[in-house]
């Protein structure tokens, strides 16, 4: 990066125009011509510039600085929040004096904000601020880039986004020197997002390669991870027994460290399995045991469980068990675009419970918000879903052009899970 490139990222980073970052030291084109490597400006012009922006234009022990970053990712890699806490102290409150510090500065908050708190907040616009200097994010800067924003499309749910970012990341693996925990974490990141678009065969490989390096160096929890996404695959395929075992495995690791969190997302899946083979009651009973592991967790760990916690009180005719827990929940959902889906769900539930069957006002709801948001997203299985209510609702009220329209759609809806490998609702 030049040092005109240097100049123009500090410049827009505090919010500067041309005019103002000027003034009193040279002329608006003349910076402009800085900006854009046409002239190199003299020393004195130079320490003016860096003066005024609080900077230094020359970096020192770029290496050492990004080493220390590193420390800090290792100590949340190892879930060991205290250690990272301190190091991110030391580190994010230091005022950045280069393009490179500051860079580093914000992939590395970005990161430490999601994965001590799950959420997302000043994550997008810290690492759209850096997006744009291609020149400087490479190497082992641009592979934990790749990963930050990994992580933050997986927060929002942009999976296929997600995917595509570890998948750039891992091509730096093969062109520099990285750690073996750090290639571990690449390749479950891998299988986790190929997880979440139903990719079986690529979640299945990549999180097995990652198992075997979180083995090799005793990070139990880390395997415990790893089973928890080969149970998904193997409940996705119907191979329940080997999906139990997998959960199996990892509940005894969660057992032995305490970890009552570990312990909610076991449940949750055993949950999932119960369901899948028709057994209604064990399945709520798994629910209940996963949102009581998981109390103190923030919602965003829960919302998956609530959610099929209230399914199942659907199919099992509990109505009065559902519009409680909606009720509970349903504030926190509300005008958080993070959770649109599930407040959608939630509502369309809540009619559910309060009528005992679709009404007028509910269906046009689905179909003027449920529907269109769903469809956007190419939520195929929720699609598959609510399709046939509303072909069976228009049938019951004789309107069978509208019916066979939306059982249409949801033949449509099968073929893609079909495509996707999903052979279940």
């Amino acid at each position: 990066m030049n040092l005109g490139e240097k100049i123009r990222y500090f410049r827009r980073v505090k919010n500067l125009s041309q005019q103002e970052l000027a003034a009193g030291i040279c002329s608006v084109p003349y910076l402009s011509k800085i900006e854009n490597g046409v002239t190199e400006p003299s020393e004195e012009i130079q320490q003016h510039l860096a003066e005024r922006l609080g900077i230094k234009l020359h970096a020192k022990n770029e290496k050492s600085i990004m080493q220390n970053y590193v420390d800090l990712f290792y100590s949340l890699y190892m879930r060991d929040y205290p250690t990272a806490k301190q190091k991110y102290d030391n580190l994010i409150d230091l005022p950045s004096q280069s393009v490179e510090e500051d860079i580093l500065n914000k992939i590395f908050k970005s990161m430490y904000i999601m994965m001590t708190t799950q959420e997302i907040h000043g994550v997008p616009e810290m690492l759209d601020e850096v997006a744009y200097i291609d020149d400087v994010i490479k190497g082992e800067k641009a592979f934990y880039y790749f990963l930050a924003r990994s992580q933050l499309s997986f927060y929002i749910e942009e999976f296929e986004d997600s995917h595509n970012y570890v998948l750039k990341a891992e091509k730096l693996l093969e062109e520099h020197r990285f750690q073996e925990w750090e290639r571990g974490y690449l390749l479950y990141m891998v299988g986790l997002t190929a997880n979440q678009l139903f990719k079986n065969i690529i979640a299945l490989e990549y999180t097995q390669l990652a198992l075997t390096i979180f083995e090799k160096t005793y990070f139990f929890k880390r395997c415990a991870d790893c089973r928890i996404i080969l149970s998904i695959v193997h409940t996705r395929i119907k191979n329940f027994d080997e999906s139990i075992k997998q959960l199996l495995l990892a509940e005894t690791i969660a057992n032995s460290f305490g970890d009552e969190p570990l312990k909610g997302i076991i449940y949750h899946n055993l949950g999932s399995i119960a369901n899948h083979k028709g057994e209604k009651e064990k399945a709520i009973e798994q629910y209940a045991r996963s949102l009581k592991a998981k109390e103190n967790e923030p919602l965003v760990s829960k919302i998956m469980t609530i959610h099929a916690l209230i399914k199942s009180y659907e199919k099992t005719n509990q109505p009065e068990k559902g519009l409680q827990l909606l009720n509970t929940w349903m504030k926190e959902v509300k005008d958080n675009p993070i959770y649109k889906g599930y407040e959608l769900h939630f509502l369309y539930y809540k009619e559910l419970f309060t009528h005992g069957e679709l009404k007028e006002s509910t269906v046009q709801f689905m179909i003027k918000e449920m529907i269109p948001y769903l469809k956007k997203r190419n939520e195929w299985i929720f699609l598959a879903e609510y399709y046939p209510l509303l072909g069976k609702y228009f049938e019951n009220q004789q309107k069978y052009k509208q019916a066979s329209m939306y059982y249409n759609f949801a033949m449509e809806a099968m073929r893609n899970m079909y495509d996707l490998g999903v052979t279940y609702i």
